[in-house]
């Protein structure tokens, strides 16, 4: 064959190739941590969790979560804002966040003033023991987060 460098045998190919894909699997984890990505999206948190002042209580995002979860693959999470859902103030998304699972976005639900409260009710994968955050975004007041933690027995990632 033309074009071919005499003395590359298939073997070396084969052995170029398993470098090349262990390289470039190695690579990214290295350069791009996780927990860099789930950790440019959060919000404004309350400054005391005990003693929420009145807009704090009108945008922080309730979390409920199982305390224990027996099988990390399917564990039930609601996430609820009260909030008014009118015409000129409104929650416009809900954004739930893993930060120590390898896919740290567990969904964003967007709303409007016609699905009249922000509320969500689903079911999430886990890996590991963590902290599950939740970003509502208001329409005037921006992003606001709450959160939960949750021990998971057997992961399901």
């Amino acid at each position: 064959m033309k074009g071919i460098k005499e003395g590359f045998t298939r073997r070396g190919f084969i052995k170029a190739t398993a470098l090349i894909g262990l390289i470039g699997s190695v690579i990214p984890d290295v350069l791009m941590p996780k927990k860099l990505f789930a950790a440019a999206e959060s919000g404004k948190k309350a400054a005391n969790p005990k003693s929420l002042t009145p807009e704090e209580a009108l945008h922080i995002p309730t979390v409920d979560i199982p305390l224990i979860a027996e099988d990390g693959s399917l564990v039930p999470i609601t996430v609820s804002v009260n909030h008014p859902m009118t015409a000129d103030h409104y929650i416009k998304s809900i954004y739930i966040v893993d930060d120590l699972s390898p896919i740290p976005s567990k969904g964003l639900y967007r709303f409007t003033p016609a699905n009249g409260e922000a509320y969500i009710a689903t079911r999430i994968k886990l890996a590991e023991s963590t902290n599950i955050r939740a970003i509502a975004e208001c329409n005037k007041h921006g992003k606001w987060e709450g959160d939960a933690d949750v021990k998971v027995t057997i992961g399901g990632c």
